[in-house]
């Protein structure tokens, strides 16, 4: 059983024995990363959403409840305990609030002036403007967790959500669309600071011409290396670099800035604050306030600006983003056929799993790409790319679903993983709807 609290620093008000994540009617708006992942998957700060609910819970089950197919795929990608529903004290999240350090600090606050007033019920919803964002149940309020996926859940979500007391906490931090993840990931990369500790030896590195500036906020994995004249600046935020990460020779890298295990910085490059990188990653150019989730490579130079990289990409040699219009207007996106106003001055490319550019490869502002992409276009290629496209233009055609799978399942295994069969569904899926997509 797990104190409640964030980073084990609020008072012993709440006793939490899981964890429910939930995905709202909603995440269908993180397109394309939706496409193939369940919301709680989502890359915020150094860890993904999951992550991070399960380095604030260390001692809890997490149990997870989304779309049937998207699940499946989770489950079989990652090991996971138990995810029966038993009677016990539990704490329901929608995967749209991001877990920040204010939320859970708001929750506190709310809940500790609700038990002062010795209230019999102890379960309860918090809510903003009578919206509900989260839930904590106590065992003895859990009536029959029998069959959870088709009876308990949805009565769970509906019936105690109008039973149980309502408690007002201040608007938290939503993931609505990927873009809102760009707005709070070096604030997120700040608080999963704490999380790190510092493995080398700084002195014996500064040996070889590397520079560390505010090297309190410098947090370095065992095994990793660091070659001549790289400067490690965390003066505005931290730095942290992963489990056996290679940074080469004369790269930058400005804090808040993550750097995921095994992942692999070429020469020169130049990272900007606000930027996450997963793991197993292959970066280079220039890039700022990013988020590349893990297996995705952009090593060559080119700049990626405010966007969103899902898993398996690949950006060639010289691609770039635009990510400011030139009448620095806010910029508008497209996807399921729709016009999404951002409200947003910067933003560069949304781009779903295994989708690949080839060099000299420009992006305009705001661009969508879909899963399974080879774009390749002689000037800007537009700003809503389906998924499966074969160039990515105006009049292009599709990828072939066989030769797609062929080459997801190559490029995987030139990393020693595998494209498991659940993946496999969902890419034929979004083959299947795509494919009536494509640029006529």
């Amino acid at each position: 059983m797990v104190e409640f609290g964030y980073y084990n620093l609020v008072k012993k008000i709440m006793k939490i024995d899981s964890v429910l994540i939930y995905e709202s009617q909603y995440v269908i708006s993180l397109y394309p990363f939706s496409i193939l992942h369940c919301g709680w998957e989502l890359r915020i700060g150094a860890f993904k959403y999951f992550e991070k609910v399960q380095k604030q819970f260390p001692d809890a089950r997490i149990i997870y409840n989304g779309r049937e197919g998207h699940l499946k795929s989770f489950l079989a990608r990652f090991e996971t305990k138990s995810q029966d529903i038993k009677k016990e004290n539990i704490f329901i999240l929608n995967s749209t609030i991001i877990p920040t350090k204010d939320f859970w600090a708001s929750v506190e606050i709310a809940y500790n002036e609700y038990i002062k007033q010795d209230s019999i019920t102890k379960s309860v919803i918090f809510e903003h403007k009578s919206v509900p964002v989260a839930a904590y149940m106590t065992a003895e309020d859990i009536l029959n967790p029998i069959d959870y996926d088709k009876n308990f859940l949805p009565k769970l979500i509906s019936d105690f959500n109008r039973l149980m007391p309502h408690i007002e906490i201040p608007e938290p931090k939503l993931a609505n669309f990927l873009w809102d993840t760009l707005d709070i990931v070096g604030n997120e990369i700040k608080n999963d600071s704490t999380f790190f500790n510092n493995k080398v030896e700084f002195n014996e590195l500064r040996k070889n011409n590397i520079s560390f500036i505010n090297q309190n906020s410098i947090l370095i994995g065992e095994e990793t290396k660091i070659g001549p004249g790289v400067v490690l600046d965390a003066d505005e935020g931290p730095v942290i670099i992963g489990k056996n990460v290679k940074i080469y020779p004369n790269a930058v890298i400005l804090g808040p800035c993550y750097i995921g295990d095994n992942s692999t910085v070429k020469i020169g490059a130049k990272i900007y604050e606000n930027t996450s990188i997963g793991e197993n990653c292959k970066v280079g150019g220039e890039i700022e306030n990013s988020i590349i989730h893990a297996y995705s490579n952009k090593q060559h130079e080119g700049f990626l600006g405010h966007s969103y990289i899902s898993e398996w990409v690949n950006l060639g040699a010289d691609t770039n983003t635009s990510d400011l219009k030139n009448t620095y207007s806010n910029i508008k996106v497209n996807f399921h056929k729709q016009e999404i106003y951002t409200g947003r001055m910067f933003l560069g490319l949304l781009c779903g799993d295994h989708t690949k550019s080839a060099i000299n490869t420009s992006f305009t502002t705001g661009t969508v790409a879909g899963i399974c992409g080879i774009l390749v276009n002689d000037g800007f290629l537009p700003n809503y790319i389906p998924s499966f496209a074969w160039r990515g233009n105006k009049g292009c055609t599709h990828y072939k679903l066989d030769k797609a799978l062929e080459t997801a399942k190559i490029v995987m295994g030139r990393r020693n993983k595998s494209l498991t069969p659940e993946e496999e569904e969902l890419i034929i899926s979004e083959y299947n709807s795509a494919t009536q997509d494509i640029y006529k």
